[in-house]
């Protein structure tokens, strides 16, 4: 026989307690916010502080469940009959198991449906830590899945409603939400709702003997927004004059800040005095900086990729170098050996030469032992959190604007977006440029990541082959002219004669040119346009140009 009860709860002491001793124990004595006088035995706390143990509010369920387990669900219930009515249906469940009429699985899923949501979430997300997801994406997931629950009233699994949802996104769509972010959370919920039905993902593959919580997702099959219809970023790749530009400008940007005059009558001047040692350093920091452009430009690597590349990562040795990205650190999850071309293979080579001399010139200063090489999991590049920030003040040093005459932006993965627009410049293959980008939809590459603006198109058009279309009237003429035997005598006459029912006008073929001899030229109108310009310098007739009529 079940029943039910409140549990003693521990929480930190209230601030308007006071502390009575009551049959020599310590007791706590306070008001609730109702004004209600309360007291409870006074306990040490894991972290040391003083706690009180309490009655929870809600009541809790102990029962045998249809396989003769002892389970204890939290009710949600004040009142006691009402607990007591929960305990009942949850007996009876237990009941049909025992007697085949429902399975334990079915049975499980009914339980899950009274427990809070919160508890669904964090199991949720225990199981994304557990794959070892990107923590930042744990966190979002996290995040969105809260908010969207609060902001639609979802307290428990039952009340999942797909309409209660789309409705929410709906409205957040028209706050100024893109429709990216929309469909953002639109994913979470989907992937969250395929887990509570027991889908469990094994590398790229899913199985569906996981856990279930739902018979089914209810967010299955719910419309996404038309991120096409509504992008707020569009992104711009850099031309080839730009980008070496934007290098320029961020290898020279930080000693020139540091030397330009901010008040005073020299205002704006680059006259600062610098000392030796923090000029060394600003050099150094504008140089690992471009540094970093040039590699996310040769590359294609992501923000993430370039904070949490290592020594250990890069092979500079081989004939062909490479690096290889950590599998956890990667968007696609498949730890891609990505090759380097031989001069950002040379200046990587040169920058951790650099670090290796400093770290040796530190380590013998603090009297340590004096390393040979570079720890591998010393980062190659130290990537500022504001590295957006700073990007915006080295397009402004560059010349370069932010954003162009069509609302399109310039920002930090607009570097990985130059990276596939070049490679489709350059005449790399589709396919080619796909694994270089390391895209699993070759539509990404070629509508995305390629900006059609810095493509010759023209030059493209140019290298189709040359066809003609023959005139019908001609070939008519050609026909007649065989016939008759005068197929030779086609001048330039016909291409000027009257036409039937129209004056006559008389031409001449005259030469303004300053050399042409004298009797070539008119004399009466030099300016007079002539025939001549139906002809090219050759003298022979240039079909590309109408013959003129008299004015």
């Amino acid at each position: 026989m079940g029943t039910v009860f409140k549990k003693s709860v521990t929480r930190p002491l209230p601030t308007n307690a006071e502390i009575v001793i009551r049959r020599g124990k310590s007791v706590a004595k306070w008001k609730s916010r109702n004004g209600k006088s309360q007291s409870a035995d006074i306990i040490d706390r894991k972290d040391g502080s003083l706690g009180v143990r309490v009655d929870a509010g809600t009541y809790t369920a102990k029962y045998r469940d249809g396989e003769r387990i002892v389970r204890e669900v939290a009710t949600g219930c004040r009142d006691k009959q009402a607990a007591l009515s929960v305990l009942a249906d949850l007996e009876r469940r237990a009941e049909k198991v025992r007697s085949n009429i429902l399975t334990p699985a079915e049975d499980a899923i009914a339980r899950h449906q009274s427990a809070p949501l919160a508890d669904h979430i964090a199991a949720y997300i225990d199981y994304l830590q557990q794959r070892k997801c990107n923590a930042d994406r744990v966190n979002t997931t996290r995040t969105r899945l809260s908010e969207a629950a609060k902001a639609c009233g979802l307290r428990r699994l039952a009340d999942l409603d797909a309409d209660r949802l789309e409705n929410w996104l709906t409205t957040e769509g028209t706050k100024g939400r893109s429709a990216a972010v929309v469909n953002g959370y639109l994913e979470v919920w989907v992937a969250f709702g395929y887990w509570c039905s027991g889908k469990r993902m094994a590398g790229k593959r899913s199985r569906l003997n996981g856990e279930k919580r739902l018979l089914k997702n209810p967010f299955a099959g719910l419309g996404r927004a038309n991120e096409n219809n509504d992008r707020r970023r569009i992104c711009r790749s850099l031309t080839e004059v730009e980008l070496q530009r934007l290098l320029d400008a961020t290898r020279r940007r930080p000693l020139l800040d540091a030397k330009t005059i901010r008040t005073g009558p020299n205002k704006g001047k680059a006259i600062a005095h610098i000392q030796p040692e923090r000029r060394r350093k600003l050099e150094r920091l504008g140089h690992e900086r471009a540094l970093i452009y040039k590699t996310a430009l040769l590359t294609g690597l992501r923000r993430l990729e370039l904070e949490t590349l290592h020594v250990g990562n890069l092979d500079l040795d081989e004939k062909t170098p490479y690096l290889v990205l950590d599998v956890g650190n990667e968007k696609n999850r498949e730890g891609s050996e990505l090759p380097l071309r031989n001069d950002l293979a040379t200046e990587l080579r040169e920058w951790l030469g650099s670090k290796l001399r400093r770290l040796q010139s530190e380590c013998r200063d603090r009297g340590e032992p004096v390393p040979e090489h570079l720890p591998d999991n010393t980062p190659v590049f130290t990537v500022p959190k504001g590295l957006l920030r700073i990007m915006n003040r080295d397009l402004v040093a560059a010349g370069i604007p932010k954003i162009d005459e069509h609302g399109r932006t310039v920002h930090v993965h607009g570097l990985r977006h130059s990276f596939g627009t070049h490679l489709s410049k350059a005449g790399v293959a589709p396919r080619t440029a796909q694994a270089a980008m390391r895209h699993s939809d070759i539509g990404l590459t070629m509508n995305v990541y390629t900006d059609p603006r810095l493509l010759d198109i023209a030059g493209a058009i140019d290298s189709l082959p040359e066809l003609t279309i023959d005139d019908p009237d001609d070939k008519h003429e050609a026909a007649t002219l065989e016939r008759t035997g005068t197929e030779d005598a086609r001048t330039v006459a016909p291409m000027v004669a009257p036409k039937p029912g129209k004056g006559s006008i008389s031409w001449s073929i005259v030469d303004n040119r300053d050399d042409a001899p004298p009797d070539a030229k008119n004399e009466g109108n030099p300016e007079k346009t002539s025939v001549s310009r139906g002809l090219s310098k050759s003298g022979r007739l240039d079909l590309n140009q109408r013959p003129l009529r008299p004015e």
